[in-house]
């Protein structure tokens, strides 16, 4: 892993903390993130993960990989509810403890608040929180990978406009929510202008990994193509935990060829460019 850092949110809202006398529970806020964070970094260094980076937010962090969408959905959705299930956890500690006498009354009630309000906001279907990465995940099941992308990021920007509806309406003085508006909007634009480059990571290590002879456990799934498909729109049609043969088929029902994906991996990142049609390549 490369490094652990703080977003600059953070530190904006620190200033505002120091100059309305909320320090205290902005640190609070901190040490939960922390732990929160440290679910995700754990399971993802115990499954064997790449870390690029950590940077932490006021309502939880960003864990960065170098995985790029080729590890098991398995793998990947305990990678994300590991941070959440640290908050439920903490939750469960918290509330036993008071059970015992051994925390105050005050402190807990403070403590389990700041937990859901952490657990209820990172679930929510908005990139780059873990309800987002989720909805990633799950679409990725079901639809084509670059599909998936571009779907969840949709619907990320629909959950965002509810968001600053619900700011507007209902919470229109709470600075901090109005800072996590503006960290949410920039990441999501940028996380969309950065979808193309994604999907070309995940061939990327996809190529990767055949060359390693790692994909042989994955079912297979074919693809019926015409042979006037480019080879990008026929990368599109990947999904990222299947292996594929892809037929090209004649306007008479003819099966011209059949093609792994490693071909047209192999092709599309050794000159012969995505925009060529699949039939000319390889007749």
């Amino acid at each position: 892993m490369s490094k652990v850092s703080v977003h600059p949110v953070f530190y904006v809202l620190i200033l505002f903390a120091l100059l309305h006398g909320f320090i205290y529970d902005l640190l609070l806020l901190f040490k939960i993130v922390i732990i929160h964070e440290l679910g995700h970094v754990c399971t993802a260094l115990s499954l064997g993960w790449r870390l690029k980076k950590v940077e932490l937010l006021p309502f939880g962090g960003v864990v960065e990989v170098e995985e790029h969408g080729n590890k098991a959905p398995r793998e990947e959705c305990w990678v994300i509810v590991a941070g959440p299930l640290m908050n439920v956890i903490m939750i469960i500690v918290a509330w036993l403890l008071l059970k015992l006498e051994l925390w105050s009354q005050a402190f807990s009630y403070v403590f389990i608040e700041y937990n859901l309000v952490i657990l209820i906001f990172n679930m929510l279907p908005m990139w780059p929180l873990d309800g987002g990465k989720l909805l990633q995940l799950g679409l990725s099941l079901v639809l084509p990978y670059r599909k998936a992308i571009q779907h969840s990021l949709l619907v990320s920007g629909g959950c965002f406009v509810f968001y600053i509806l619900g700011v507007i309406f209902f919470f229109p003085y709470y600075f901090s929510l109005w800072v996590m508006a503006v960290f949410l909007f920039i990441s999501q634009w940028m996380e969309w202008k950065q979808a193309p480059y994604q999907f070309m990571r995940f061939l990327l290590e996809r190529q990767k990994q055949h060359q390693h002879d790692e994909l042989n456990d994955l079912d297979v799934l074919s693809v019926a193509l015409s042979p006037q498909h480019s080879i990008n729109e026929a990368l599109e049609h990947m999904f990222r935990h299947k292996r594929h043969y892809f037929c090209l088929i004649t306007p008479g029902g003819k099966v011209e060829n059949v093609l792994s994906e490693q071909e047209l991996l192999h092709c599309f990142f050794n000159g012969y460019g995505g925009h060529r049609a699949v039939g000319d390549v390889f007749r």
